[in-house]
């Protein structure tokens, strides 16, 4: 069994995706891929591939014309819709201030979040990804998994088109979830889009519940994607779990810390100390990578790595895009000019080449 594991990290990572996918198409892999596990950004483009059926030139192109389009303009238009806009005004005047009440008395906050920023997200999402839900997935024994972070717990929640859920809350009992709402939850990445505030029904145990759950970006529990495919995981516990015997982890991620910022305000120390997190967590799990392979748990996998130093690679490409020009390119979910695309989509579409030889 294959795995393809696609890396948070916004337009970045749908970019870089999607070079290291036409890499992986070429030399026919990619049509032996059983399972995808995506996280954030790597959920956009993979919503885009699992649920339609279409040629991959012609996924290639959706993927570019979204890329080029950004996702920003959308999701503005959508907040300003009247019906969502009205939302959002009586969450902020009714759910945050008795949520404010609640947190001096120490009490749950009695409201939920009806609407916010993360809805014209996902109104924007749709219009890109297919009107199904997430068990309709288009190609033949291909298994999605779409990773996101549930803030109750602190504990991963999955969307897959086999089951949904977390171990904390048990399965979701109707597994009817729109692509565009699992993706969402995926990319809500915590500083920029608050976390999704709802309630689901859930089976645990033989038990029917109804729980409300708080759910984020699944960068914030794993950005990588892999943590549901390495080895040892026991179905009886684990929601999902693969009998894998190659891992293909595309990684978004910048790489190291250049040094040249001096992290001063609050934000800045904020996000300094949140990324530094970030990195050591997912350096944890490639490490468990090369354990598992020593182990002889997993056949083998490749790593992809935009923020790859290129002068740790045993042979370098005479025309292999540098790392330090695309090393600094932001995540958000803004239009991309078409240089940037092509130096992005390149890279990962060599270093993918590259690995697999």
């Amino acid at each position: 069994m294959i795995a393809l594991a696609l890396s948070g990290g916004g337009s970045r990572a749908i970019a870089f995706h999607l070079g290291c996918m036409r890499a992986l198409h070429d030399r026919g892999i990619l049509q032996k891929i059983s399972v995808i596990s995506a996280v954030s950004g790597g959920s956009v483009i993979a919503g885009m591939y699992a649920y339609n059926n279409d040629s991959f030139e012609d996924f290639d192109n959706r993927v570019v014309a979204v890329l080029k389009k950004g996702l920003q303009i959308s999701a503005l238009c959508h907040l300003f819709a009247p019906e969502l806009l009205f939302r959002i005004v009586l969450t902020n005047l009714v759910s945050r201030p008795t949520a404010f009440a609640a947190t001096i008395l120490r009490k749950p906050p009695p409201f939920r979040r009806w609407a916010s920023r993360s809805d014209a997200l996902e109104a924007a999402l749709s219009e890109i990804v297919p009107d199904v839900d997430i068990t309709q997935v288009a190609h033949t024994n291909l298994d999605i998994i779409f990773n996101a972070c549930e803030l109750r717990t602190g504990t991963a929640f999955r969307f897959g088109n086999r089951r949904s859920g977390g171990w904390r809350f048990g399965e979701l009992q109707d597994n009817k979830i729109p692509v565009a709402h699992a993706v969402t939850c995926s990319a809500a990445y915590p500083l920029l889009l608050p976390a999704i505030d709802r309630e689901y029904m859930f089976v645990n145990k033989g038990e029917l519940s109804r729980q409300r759950v708080i759910i984020t970006d699944g960068g914030v529990y794993d950005n990588l994607g892999i943590t549901c495919l390495e080895p040892g995981r026991n179905e009886h516990y684990s929601l999902h779990a693969y009998n894998v015997d190659y891992i293909i982890c595309c990684n978004a991620g910048y790489g190291q810390f250049s040094g040249d910022k001096i992290p001063f305000g609050f934000y800045s120390r904020t996000t300094s100390a949140f990324e530094s997190i970030f990195r050591k967590v997912q350096d944890s799990g490639l490490n468990r990578l090369h354990m598992h392979k020593q182990a002889g748990k997993i056949k083998g996998f490749i790593l992809p790595y935009l923020g790859q130093q290129d002068r740790n690679l045993p042979f370098l490409p005479p025309d292999l895009v540098q790392h330090d020009e695309i090393v600094d390119y932001p995540t958000n979910f803004a239009g991309m000019q078409e240089q940037n695309l092509k130096l992005i989509t390149k890279r990962g579409e060599q270093l993918t080449r590259f690995l697999l030889s």
